[in-house]
């Protein structure tokens, strides 16, 4: 097999499977393959395809890892600005509320003092919700 043909065997099949993996490292590998078979083609010797190989491969991995991280912001949760409903509040202004199939605990918002049964989520720390007057 020639290495041109071995090159871009290889670089095919990378791109293949990064296709279901979605991780893009592979297709990295998959262009720097790419790149080396393209030299093959060519005529370079197997040094220099090996070194535009690790080349395409390094500048594609330090890209990866200095793109920019997309982060949902905090107040991006589904479930704030939900209604529930309170049937019992507990002396310190707690509650156990059934919200998606589920009991979770639930605090009024500091500041309030009456305890609605008609509530919305105003925001959720670990599993408890914190609840306020429905508007």
């Amino acid at each position: 097999m020639q290495p041109m043909t071995f090159w871009f065997i290889l670089a095919s099949v990378l791109i293949a499977l990064e296709i279901f993996t979605g991780t893009f490292y592979l297709l990295v590998f998959g262009v720097a393959a790419g790149a080396a078979g393209f030299t093959a083609l060519y005529g370079y010797p197997l040094a220099a395809q090996l070194v535009v190989a690790a080349v395409f491969g390094v500048i594609g991995l330090v890209w990866l890892r200095r793109r920019p991280k997309i982060e949902r912001p905090a107040d991006d949760v589904l479930d704030i600005g939900q209604a529930v409903e309170v049937s019992t509040w507990l002396d310190n202004n707690t509650a156990r509320v059934r919200y998606r199939g589920t009991e979770w605990d639930a605090r009024l918002m500091e500041g309030e003092t009456a305890q609605p049964t008609h509530c919305i989520i105003r925001e959720i720390r670990g599993n408890t919700l914190i609840l306020s007057a429905k508007p």
